[in-house]
């Protein structure tokens, strides 16, 4: 797979976790713009709305969604949730890692989602042999995904590992030793430290 693929190998699956025909999609940051432009051209009818803090990434979005808000999620009121209360889902593309309290976001979200509605996230996992271009604020393994959302009102609906490819050798030989030391199989490491995200889905509790 060459580092372009690698780069896009997630959209159409994370598309897949998405339901079909949204009225509203919210995404949370800017992006590349991939994802959107993978769902529209499924659902032309689609509206894509994007959150965005900074100025520059508002900007960017507006190339691609039909409305964009320049706000932190990080430190945003219930108001901003409550307006965007009839989205269908809420996207997390390599972003709810990112936030200082990702808790707090997901917190807020459960308080204004419809029942029917859902959140997918593609979480960096923060046991994955290669640290990533740009490094999650949170480390997150699959367990600690699974009780962020857990802990603040949803249940994990789905779950999709993105993996790049095998372990390189060297790195397969420090998780054999590593395990050795450690009086453990080495099975279970060397399975944590492939997939380089995970694909989430969750819906309200």
């Amino acid at each position: 797979m060459s580092l372009a693929e690698a780069a896009t190998a997630h959209v159409a699956p994370l598309a897949n976790l998405l339901p079909p025909n949204a009225r509203l999609l919210v995404q949370a940051g800017a992006g590349d713009g991939e994802l959107a432009r993978h769902y529209h051209a499924l659902y032309p009818a689609s509206c894509l709305l994007v959150v965005d803090p900074e100025a520059a990434g508002a900007q960017r979005a507006r190339a691609y969604a039909e409305r964009v808000y320049q706000a932190d999620l990080d430190t945003a009121g219930q108001g901003l949730y409550q307006q965007l209360t009839w989205a269908d889902a809420w996207i997390f593309d390599a972003t709810l890692e990112q936030f200082a309290q990702p808790a707090r976001v997901l917190a807020q979200l459960r308080r204004a989602i419809q029942y029917d509605a859902c959140v997918v996230a593609r979480v960096a996992n923060g046991a994955h042999w290669q640290a990533p271009e740009r490094p999650p604020r949170h480390q997150l393994e699959i367990d600690a995904m699974v009780a962020l959302f857990e802990d603040n009102g949803f249940r994990v609906v789905n779950g999709i590992m993105l993996n790049p490819g095998p372990l390189p050798a060297d790195v397969e030989t420090a998780l054999r030793l590593q395990a050795l030391r450690s009086g453990v199989a080495p099975e279970p490491l060397m399975e944590a430290a492939q997939p380089s995200h995970y694909l989430i889905k969750a819906m309200p509790a």
